[in-house]
């Protein structure tokens, strides 16, 4: 077999990728086991990920130039500012190297995704599938350890609440990171069951709420909601005129505010109603949607304005730039922190990869009615809305596999449709 001919169809590389991305959250479980006991992870799980990052770099290289060299280039755009503060300050760039790999992490597994799907469409949705199943499975048996009171609380013991373990994320570190991944994993499997099987779609649904309200993040067990309510009606909404997905938007509102009028009921049964009771006393209902990141972006800001002049701060100054003056160097909030990071190439990095996304399911939606593609529009806005009021979503180390090839099986799934289609149409006029 000619060597141009074996790499184009599906290698046990892929095999042993897409084998590598099914236990990627098992490992960073692990990871957390790691942290509990010994207070340690050796960085086993980052390795993990190098690891599979490294393969799928390997199969783009052979297969597609083009994206390939996509990946040099947004490093060549981000590392200015930092490597000029690295030059200033000394120090190491390791951190700031990190999370650029985590930034574009999610292109890598789109179009690592992409291009085996040019080989094989059944075979990339049939293992994206797989990978999400079993890592939905992961996180479900780690938050029944949790219910069991192992691993970690989500929220650090305060001194005015009377409820000392609040939350429990079991083994995972991240709160945060685990809740976008939750929200990501349950689109999946919420919009494949309610068109394959019902019972599994509401089996899917009750577990990851109740993921949600044990883990007791607000933008987990908003979004989870939102999508558990929403992705029923997605087929409808996309077929609808505009006299009557206006009279389903009023419906929808409506639902929002009983839900709301509930909250406080629901909030109270769960515990999280006087942790927020006394950040709405102290701060305001600002307080309570931010959680103080504003104060941490104004600190940020001050310093970074302060210490660095304003053509320093265009290319940004780097994690090695805040971190030299500011133990609480993230505002948590993704499109300031890129920002101050990366300058105004980290912020157009942030506006691209949601826009692209977004706007890649509207064409889809327009072009093929696709209700994935809605699915996914209404996923990356809430994303997006997490990204900017809790952060961590975009530099996430434990959300790329998933967002990467969700947001592929889209364009996957209607080219499928198209393919078949074509043949249907070809054996009809023969």
């Amino acid at each position: 077999m000619r060597l141009s001919a074996y790499f184009q169809q599906v290698l046990p590389l892929d095999k042993l990728i897409l084998l590598l991305c099914s236990c990627y959250l098992l490992v960073d479980a692990f990871n957390g086991f790691l942290l509990n006991q010994f207070g340690r992870s050796f960085g086993f799980s980052a390795l993990y990920k190098l690891l599979i990052l490294n393969l799928m770099l390997t199969c783009l290289s052979l297969r597609t130039a083009k994206a390939f060299l996509l990946f040099p280039a947004l490093f060549v755009l981000l590392v200015p500012g930092p490597f000029y503060s690295w030059l200033q300050l000394g120090g190491s760039l390791a951190a700031d190297m990190g999370l650029m790999l985590k930034l574009i992490s999610p292109f890598i597994a789109f179009y690592y995704l992409l291009s085996l799907a040019q080989l094989d469409k059944a075979f990339a949705l049939k293992s994206m599938h797989q990978v999400f199943v079993v890592n939905y499975l992961i996180v479900l048996v780690n938050f029944v350890l949790g219910a069991l009171g192992y691993g970690y609380t989500s929220y650090l013991p305060q001194q005015h609440l009377t409820q000392v373990d609040l939350g429990s994320k079991g083994f995972f570190n991240a709160a945060n990171e685990l809740s976008v991944v939750l929200l990501v994993l349950s689109a999946w499997l919420l919009q494949y069951y309610w068109r394959q099987q019902k019972l599994i779609f509401l089996a899917v649904a009750v577990s990851s709420v109740w993921c949600a309200s044990l883990m007791l993040t607000k933008t987990g067990l908003l979004g989870t909601i939102i999508l558990v309510l929403l992705i029923p009606l997605m087929p409808q909404l996309i077929r609808l005129n505009w006299s009557r997905l206006a009279l389903m938007l009023v419906l929808l509102i409506v639902t929002a505010i009983l839900l709301i009028w509930q909250a406080p009921l629901l909030l109270s049964h769960l515990g999280l109603a006087e942790k927020l009771q006394h950040i709405y006393q102290q701060q305001g209902l600002l307080g309570v949607l931010l959680s103080n990141r504003d104060k941490y972006a104004a600190e940020i800001w001050q310093v970074v304005s302060f210490y660095y002049s304003e053509g320093h701060r265009f290319f940004g100054v780097g994690l090695i730039g805040v971190s030299e003056h500011l133990w609480k160097y993230w505002a948590e909030s993704d499109p300031f922190d890129l920002f101050i990071f990366y300058g105004v190439a980290g912020l157009m990095f942030f506006l691209w990869i949601f826009t692209g996304f977004i706007a890649q399911n509207l064409k889809l939606i327009r072009l093929f009615s696709s209700d994935l593609a809605a699915t996914l529009v209404l996923l990356n806005l809430l994303l997006l809305l997490v990204a900017c009021i809790a952060g961590h979503v975009i530099s996430s180390g434990m959300l790329w596999p998933v967002w990467g090839f969700i947001n592929a099986a889209a364009l996957i799934h209607c080219s499928a449709d198209t393919t078949a289609k074509k043949a249907e149409f070809v054996h009809v006029t023969q």
